[in-house]
């Protein structure tokens, strides 16, 4: 249970990191052409939660394809070595 409340943990701050670049350089996209910098308070709390949400989705996407495995492995008996 902890390595998920990690990755949940590093999923959200990956996601943070990538989605503040992306804004960024749309600020500054804006700035070359209008010549001012807009970079507003709204965009920096709809990034924190886009990437709680996308952390969120990544731990629950690797909790379900674990379990998955899970149950695959227990269904298939093991061969027999030839």
């Amino acid at each position: 249970m902890i390595n998920y409340l990690k990755l949940l943990g590093y999923s959200c701050i990956f996601c943070s990191i990538v989605y503040f670049v992306l804004t960024g350089v749309v600020a500054f996209i804006n700035y070359l052409n209008n010549g001012y910098f807009f970079y507003p308070l709204y965009h920096v709390k709809r990034t924190l939660v886009f990437s709680c949400i996308s952390g969120g989705a990544i731990t629950l996407a690797a909790i379900f394809f674990n379990l998955i495995g899970k149950f695959n492995f227990r269904k298939k008996p093991p061969s027999e070595p030839e």
